[in-house]
């Protein structure tokens, strides 16, 4: 007995030295509180129409961003949450959440681009939290390389700049390893959408999913070197972020069904039995590099996209004719340089950005051409931040060019609908003290293609060609481009970090439109209505950002 009890006794000395023993966790709380407001002009945030000129919008607003954080060693659990507030009441509540069919009707897309609720007077309101991070992270035993594992809703870090390829966030699973000190792996997997046990059971949408692996090289201290690989499998109706709808094409069932079934509920809107479902597969390859010398900088990146898309025709076609799935073949190319020379306080830099685009008469929406405009996996609304402040991310983040179409926003579907985008821009900043900095930008755009102007403009299919109503192919239209100019955008502003942790931030912007904005048609996304806009007018804005960051 005493034998069996030392025996035990050994045992569980063993034991408890092997099992990791539990400690207290250290928690702390990093992130930021914007605190905005901006005057703008002409942004067409909900009606589309450049021509209009008379929306303009002086208006202020709150961000929150607290990240919590629990840490013990190396393993870690991050919870990001966000909260966006106007100043004031806006909707016929103070929240977007709805729980009945009708309220959500009067109120759903009621609120401010970008925002869930308005601060009416005592500032009560419902479901304003937004879950954006939820994930853990360690280092991985048992692995002869050093290799960091992160699972759950985390942020992307699959490329150097932002929006390139995917920024934002994403659930799923993302692996780090160094092999060497100059050489490290990428691997995440992400899920966008789940299919669940699909269709017959109402859940219409695919098992869309996408993989990023790269590659992180330094051959020596100031030059990294990143190749990319990335697929996306896109099943189905999907979103708007992660297909945006051009050239006359929405998003909806009927132009990628999800089947099998029959048209009504719970079966995706198919328009018959028999068809499969509508599959899209985008491969992209590229290389992302940065090169730092003394004063000078240079980062390059080159992606190129190829894979195909299945889609329905929404009009009758010779070619496809109605009920009929055809493939697409995905052939596109995004080219990014951007450069600076910094000399004391005084920061200059330039930037050349082309994406390829289809011609008018590409009629991808009658199936045919291939597929020439660059879709990334994911932007955040993040492309060429830092380079303009009403295409993509500025001060004021939310205030965007057509805020309320993803297709229209370049920021988001990086382009122009489906005719792509060349930008040329300069940058200036000079810090006039350690804490005060002035700073200039001016972009000039174009479309890689030039831009059908007789389009119909609508956030539900972009640009529908001239012909879009038109029942055959063999019609007499002309299916031309008229104009390439897009624009050119002016902005001045300034940099204030008058208190410890807080920086004021300032800035005015003029944006000269071009002619390639204009149609003959615009619907209002609000309420349907359909206006002239073949006249353009510029836009203007003055934005103001107080940023607290702990």
């Amino acid at each position: 007995m005493r034998r069996s009890g030392v025996l035990v006794l050994a045992v569980l000395t063993l034991l408890a030295v092997a099992t990791p023993v539990a400690a207290q966790p250290k928690v702390t709380i990093t992130g930021l509180v914007d605190n905005v407001t901006s005057w703008t002009n002409n942004l067409s945030h909900t009606d589309l129409n450049m021509a209009r000129n008379k929306d303009s919008e002086l208006y202020a607003r709150t961000r929150v961003r607290p990240d919590i954080v629990a840490e013990v060693g190396t393993t870690k659990f991050v919870l990001g949450l966000e909260i966006d507030a106007v100043w004031g009441q806006t909707a016929n509540q103070d929240t977007s959440v709805c729980l009945n069919a009708a309220c959500q009707a009067a109120v759903g897309s009621a609120q401010r681009f970008g925002s869930t609720h308005g601060w009416d007077l005592n500032t009560d309101a419902q479901g304003v939290i937004e879950l954006k991070w939820a994930y853990t992270e360690f280092n991985l035993p048992l692995v002869p390389f050093a290799t960091r594992l992160r699972v759950g809703a985390q942020p992307f870090s699959a490329q150097y700049k932002p929006g390139n390829l995917a920024h934002g966030d994403f659930a799923g699973v993302n692996v780090t390893s160094e092999w060497t000190p100059m050489i490290r792996s990428h691997f995440a997997f992400v899920q966008m959408e789940e299919s669940s046990t699909g269709p017959k059971d109402n859940f219409i949408r695919g098992d869309d999913i996408a993989i990023i692996t790269s590659v992180e090289i330094t051959p020596f201290k100031g030059l990294d070197i990143r190749p990319i690989f990335a697929y996306a499998s896109i099943i189905g109706v999907t979103s708007t972020s992660n297909r945006a709808n051009r050239g006359g094409l929405g998003g909806g069932a009927a132009t990628f069904p999800t089947c099998p079934g029959t048209t009504g509920p719970g079966t995706g809107g198919c328009l018959g039995g028999g068809i499969s479902s509508a599959e899209e597969d985008r491969f992209t390859i590229g290389v992302d590099a940065r090169w730092r010398s003394g004063p000078f900088y240079f980062d390059p990146s080159v992606y190129y996209q190829f894979g195909s898309r299945d889609q329905i025709s929404p009009t009758i076609s010779l070619t496809s004719g109605p009920g009929i799935m055809t493939g697409l073949k995905r052939d596109a190319w995004l080219i990014d340089l951007r450069g600076g020379w910094q000399v004391g306080p005084l920061l200059l830099e330039a930037l050349g950005v082309y994406t390829s685009g289809n011609k008018a008469q590409d009629r991808i929406d009658l199936n045919r051409s291939r597929l020439k405009f660059f879709e990334p996996i994911d932007t955040d609304g993040s492309w060429l931040t830092g380079w303009t402040e009403l295409f993509s991310s500025g001060i004021d983040y939310l205030n965007n060019f057509r805020a309320n179409a993803t297709n229209f926003r370049p920021g988001v579907s990086m382009g122009y609908d489906k005719y792509g985008l060349i930008v040329g821009g300069f940058r200036a900043s000079y810090a006039v003290t350690p804490a005060f900095t002035l700073r200039t930008v001016v972009n000039a755009r174009w479309t890689a293609e030039e831009v059908d102007t007789a389009s119909a403009v609508s956030a539900g299919a972009g640009l529908t060609p001239r012909c879009g109503a038109v029942a055959l192919d063999t019609g007499t239209c002309a299916d031309r481009g008229t104009s390439r100019y897009f624009g050119t955008e002016l902005n001045l502003g300034f940099q204030w970090r008058f208190v410890t942790n807080v920086a004021l931030d300032v800035v005015g912007t003029y944006f000269f439109a071009g002619s390639a904005l204009s149609s003959p048609a615009v619907t209002n996304t609000a309420t349907g209505v359909v206006q002239d806009s073949r006249d353009p007018k510029d836009a203007q804005a003055i934005s103001a950002r107080m940023r607290f960051s702990f």
